[in-house]
């Protein structure tokens, strides 16, 4: 991986379901080609989460490939953070807000609550960094939005080519 970078304009934010799109070939890596690449090592947790191992093997060749630059999330969060990657905690307060905002946009029970909480230290992490969040994840796009943020679907990656 690159070594950790100050976030540039025009910079991505990948969401873990982009390197699943990659691999099941919904999102071709060329899409990635010249672009300002960012990442958390929350990414590279889920993907090691994966339980099929030649699965796994695959996203992981993606993320690798892509070579993200690594920037630390913007909150820590008890059983999630890897504290040597994390600040301590956002000085505006907008993690809690934000998860309940996901929450209720997805009406989903407690046994969502980590992934949600993985979705927003992305999102709030990409928002302080002044990232463009790239998600198939809609919620978690409004939710960026809602926060100041900005996020686009993989489909519109496109329209955010640096000119």
């Amino acid at each position: 991986m690159k070594a950790k970078h100050e976030a540039q304009e025009y910079g991505l934010m990948l969401d873990t379901n982009v390197f699943n799109d990659v691999v099941d070939g919904k999102l071709l890596l060329e899409e990635f080609k010249d672009r300002k690449l960012f990442a958390t090592h929350v990414q590279m947790d889920e993907l090691q989460q994966t339980s099929c191992d030649a699965r796994k093997r695959e996203l992981l060749a993606v993320f690798n490939y892509i070579d993200a630059a690594t920037i630390n999330t913007e909150s820590a969060v008890s059983d999630v953070s890897k504290w040597d990657q994390s600040k301590w905690s956002d000085p505006t307060g907008n993690f809690i807000p934000m998860l309940n905002r996901l929450r209720e946009l997805a009406k989903a029970g407690a046994s969502r609550i980590p992934n949600q909480s993985r979705d927003i230290l992305i999102a709030e992490t990409a928002i302080k960094n002044g990232l463009i969040l790239v998600s198939g994840d809609r919620d978690l796009r409004v939710v960026t939005k809602e926060f100041g943020g900005q996020a686009v679907d993989l489909k519109k990656i496109e329209t955010h080519r640096k000119v």
